[in-house]
């Protein structure tokens, strides 16, 4: 899995979605609020036709106002989010302000349009330095989302109490539909250096997003382009930026906004774009859109380090199996000695001397054979360790196959392996950041697919799972399948629920052999057992099991790919 970047909400975004809000919820009424986490709330405002729901993030890589389907309750009880109920309840939303470049926006409150403002709502969406913050009358912070110590920032340290403070005024010229191409390229140019920076350094409300946007309209052109030096830039191309320049300023002072996923960046929310590209509702598209790259980043995040866990616990299981196997070899010197002994002793007239150093290499040797067999044992045990760490490491390699899967599911998978990882293998607290709530038996996220005679094949994706499948949720007449001798999952043909043929067993075959560590091979031995003729082994991870008797078949991974794609 690669690192995920994560588009950050610009101006040019910002206005477009409080374009939206302005028209969608205001005036509305106050009603509900909740934190899904640290950084970020979901507030609730009834309009004459429906609850509209919004979220709102301080997230430092993510900062972002979005509209958003109905969530699910979570977070009611959170201080920030009972502070906010309690203090903008019968409240109704009357105003929502963005001034010029500035990414400061304000919720104003009061009992009914027309009347006194009595709260604001402040959000500013700036990057590291985001925050929301409640204001009463007098402009004094009520609540807000994160106090900023003078150790944090001499220049604006702001808490609970304090006097609202906007942040500091931005710098640069305003941008300017009416300046002529000349003044435009004169002033970028007024002090040499990329065009990214003197862009950014010369006018306000420019972000990394809006400058690749309007130096081409695709990533690889426009990346040749700003990392030019502004004196190196031919004047056609300045005649091609400035068009675009006046086409982003002309379409936000007319409130011209669309979305778009094609072009230099993620996405585009200004220009001239296909008319199937257009839509109505940008906010909603965004939440999707964010929540799907916050949900790959945390995926991306559990997967890194439960890799560098496993590879760290297999490296420490490898170090420790050397050096038994070392000891084992020295120990195995014990029939040496007592030859030796017995030579000494076997002597027609032994000294004293070759006596007692008789006795002592006897006494050694004794010793020695009596560690043979505890070494043995940890040797053993070093070697199933192992081999549980490699049937984790398998499991967590099978997750980017599941290419059918949404993130959420692969979410829920990942958390499931980690916590089996943290439990049995680096043996560790398990982190509540990412704990699942409850470990319920169902197999909702058992991988499944159909056979050709239209029975079930049922997958599992980590250790858990197999004894779901295999052990738990078993009946008589299912056909169990696992690659002989090989780190791999367990496969259920579901025979107990129909007439199956031998179609379907090969099939079974196959994918057991794809979802092994022998996936690379072209034929794969594959154990194919009864189900009701497995055991589980006690006191090893879940799923590991014996089994009586089995057939042994091959199993081609290459076959199963297509089929498992197919479906």
């Amino acid at each position: 899995m690669n690192k995920v970047p994560i588009q950050i909400m610009d101006l040019t975004t910002l206005k477009a979605v409080v374009f939206e809000l302005k028209k969608d919820i205001v005036p509305s009424r106050f009603e509900k609020a909740q934190q899904i986490d640290s950084n970020t709330v979901q507030l609730g405002f009834r309009t004459l036709e429906s609850l509209k729901w919004l979220e709102i993030s301080w997230m430092a890589d993510s900062p972002r106002i979005v509209e958003i389907h109905p969530p699910k309750k979570h977070g009611e009880n959170s201080t920030l989010a009972k502070q906010l109920k309690h203090l903008l309840t019968n409240l109704a939303l009357v105003e929502i302000e963005q001034t010029g470049f500035e990414r400061v926006i304000k919720f104003k409150f009061s009992s009914r349009p027309g009347k006194e403002i009595e709260k604001e709502l402040i959000v500013e969406l700036m990057g590291r330095y985001s925050n929301i913050l409640l204001l009463d009358k007098a402009r004094k912070v009520i609540t807000l989302g994160k106090q900023v110590k003078e150790s944090q920032s001499r220049l604006r340290p702001i808490g609970t109490g304090d006097i609202y403070t906007s942040p500091p005024p931005l710098k640069g010229l305003v941008p300017d539909f009416s300046e002529s191409f000349n003044s435009w390229k004169n002033n970028i140019c007024l002090v040499p250096s990329t065009f990214k920076n003197s862009i950014k350094n010369t006018y306000q409300g420019i972000s990394p997003t809006l400058t690749l946007q309007i130096a081409g309209k695709t990533y690889n052109e426009a990346m040749s382009i700003i990392n030019q030096p502004v004196t190196n830039i031919q004047l056609k191309i300045w005649e091609k930026i400035y068009k675009r320049w006046r086409e982003w300023l002309l379409d936000i002072e007319n409130n011209n906004y669309t979305i778009s996923f094609q072009g230099p960046t993620d996405f585009v929310v200004w220009g001239n774009l296909k008319p199937e590209v257009k839509c109505k509702n940008i906010g909603l598209i965004l939440s999707t859109y964010y929540s799907n790259k916050i949900l790959e980043k945390k995926l991306t995040s559990i997967w890194k380090k439960l890799e560098q866990d496993l590879k760290n616990s297999k490296n420490d299981e490898i170090r420790k199996l050397r050096i038994q196997e070392l000891l084992i070899k020295n120990i195995s010197e014990y029939i040496n000695m007592q030859k030796k002994a017995q030579k000494l002793l076997s002597l027609k007239s032994p000294t004293k001397k070759q006596i007692i150093e008789a006795q002592n290499l006897f006494k050694e040797a004794k010793r020695k054979k009596r560690s043979r067999e505890s070494i043995l044992n940890r040797i053993k045990f070093h070697k199933k360790r192992i081999s549980d760490i490699e049937y984790c490491e398998l499991f967590l390699e099978e997750l980017t196959y599941k290419e059918g899967d949404n993130n959420n599911n692969k979410l829920d998978s990942i958390i499931e392996l980690k916590e089996e990882v943290e439990e049995y293998i680096c043996i560790k607290k398990v982190n509540s950041k990412f704990k699942s709530n409850k470990r319920k038996e169902h197999s909702s996220n058992i991988k499944e697919i159909q056979s050709p005679s239209g029975l079930k094949i049922q997958i599992g994706s980590n250790n858990r799972q197999n004894e779901f499948i295999s052990l738990k949720k078993r009946r008589k007449g299912d056909l169990w399948f696992h690659a002989q001798e090989i780190p791999g999952s367990h496969v259920v043909l579901k025979s107990s629920n129909g007439i199956f043929d031998d179609k379907d067993v090969q099939l079974a075959a196959d994918l057991a052999s794809f979802f092994s560590r022998a996936r690379g091979s072209k034929l794969v031995p594959i154990i194919m057992v009864p189900i009701e003729n497995l055991q589980r082994i006690s006191g090893s991870l879940p799923g590991t099991v014996s089994h009586r008797g089995g057939k042994v078949l091959w199993g081609k991974a290459e076959r199963a790919e297509k089929y498992f794609h197919q479906k």
